[in-house]
């Protein structure tokens, strides 16, 4: 099954807020970015949201430089508590940016992207697909993990479920082709490299200049 609501963020101490599935994830995907990510150099990481991942990541690998972002201010806060908390020094303060705009970012040497297709507006993936394209360096890796369609595959029951859930409460909402992010990643200049499949009936996309 999918990870049950992950945007659903849970008050902690003070600004920090918490998403259960981060805990379940994290170590899953830190073992996949294991075969991804450069040895050095700068992780943007969009829809950062609690900032969980970025500090967990940030220990994982200490010779990156982890860029942590989001649109919303709230999970900026957050973000830049859980990083003063963790005494995180290779990650930077939360950066605001709304995928589905102009980034405020020139270059990165990899993009890490969790949970946010299925969860926001169909532009923002487009919006990322296109920002990728122009920031990352040829072969530098676009990481997208979450729960997919795939028009050859049959649709687990869960992620059926999760994906009529999601668009019951923001018809903006639901789960995304990978077919449809190919195609747009295809007129961005991106391809699809590998489709990684994981645990929970959710996927790993890697695209590449």
């Amino acid at each position: 099954m999918s990870d049950p609501q992950p945007f659903v963020f849970n008050a902690g101490a003070e600004v920090k807020r918490h998403a259960p599935a981060t805990e379940r994830n994290r170590d899953v995907i830190g073992n996949t970015l294991a075969t991804l990510l450069p040895i050095d150099g700068l992780v943007l990481e969009i829809a950062s949201g609690t900032g969980e991942h970025a500090v967990h990541f940030a220990k994982m690998f200490p010779a990156l430089t982890w860029q942590p972002s989001d649109p919303d201010p709230i999970a900026i806060a957050s973000i830049d508590a859980w990083r003063l908390d963790e005494n995180a020094t290779n990650v930077l303060p939360a950066m605001l940016l709304d995928a589905s705009a102009d980034w405020p970012i020139a270059r990165a040497d990899a993009i890490v992207c969790i949970n946010m297709a299925h969860i926001s507006p169909w532009v923002a993936t487009v919006g990322l697909l296109h920002g990728a394209a122009q920031i990352l360096a040829p072969s530098a890796p676009l990481y997208i993990y979450g729960p997919f369609r795939q028009h050859s595959v049959s649709l687990a029951e869960s992620n059926a479920a999760f994906d009529a859930s999601l668009r019951q409460q923001n018809t903006d909402w639901g789960l995304r082709y990978v077919e449809d992010l190919a195609d747009v990643a295809r007129d961005a200049g991106l391809t699809l490299d590998q489709i990684i499949p994981m645990p929970a009936n959710n996927l790993s996309l890697v695209f590449r200049r």
